[in-house]
């Protein structure tokens, strides 16, 4: 290894190093939000900087799973030392996850105790549309901001979508990530 060369390596070493130091130290909170639903409520986690005393509407990011993983596993998995969610509040942002009822650390609705053949799938579009709305709502009542970005994932994209389409003026911005993709089924070919 040349002098030039191990200098360069040290020097990254040294800038990265600083980089990491320089993150801002992040503030984790837990909370249950009431369900518009009876006997249920929504799990919601929170990641901002410790330092962050104001908060904006574009500075502001609900994020919501979808059909097959919680939002806390999906967006604050570390991998590699830092999550998604990490990632994103320690670049200023006020983000949010929730478990949809029936999902993660979210109330377990109690037909989930039943065969699964007894009920009706339990967390529907129009429900989980519903938990999302009283989350939203809630978050803009503890930041006391009119709107705040939205971002969905798989599953997430349609509920999100449909939360905006209703609801556009509580929504800074929408990103869908991964959205569901229907295709039309074909048709039998023609026999010639």
């Amino acid at each position: 290894m040349t002098f030039r060369s191990f200098f360069g390596a040290l020097c990254a070493v040294f800038i990265a190093a600083s980089a990491h130091a320089q993150a801002p130290q992040l503030v984790t909170e837990e909370m249950m939000v009431k369900s518009p639903d009876p006997g249920i409520e929504i799990y919601v986690r929170n990641k901002r900087p410790s330092n962050m005393t104001a908060f904006r509407p574009e500075r502001t990011v609900l994020f919501v799973h979808g059909a097959t993983y919680p939002a806390h596993a999906a967006f604050d998995l570390k991998l590699g030392g830092e999550s998604w969610m990490d990632y994103i509040a320690a670049r200023g942002y006020d983000v949010y996850l929730l478990d949809l009822p029936g999902y993660g650390k979210s109330t377990r609705p109690k037909q989930m105790a039943e065969p699964a053949e007894n009920n009706p799938p339990l967390t529907r579009g129009d429900t989980a549309v519903r938990n999302i709305g009283a989350v939203v709502d809630h978050i803009l009542a503890r930041r006391n901001i009119p709107r705040l970005n939205l971002l969905g994932w798989s599953w997430g994209t349609t509920l999100m979508a449909t939360y905006t389409t209703q609801n556009p003026a509580k929504v800074e911005r929408l990103a869908l990530y991964a959205p569901v993709w229907i295709r039309p089924a074909r048709s039998a070919p023609i026999a010639r």
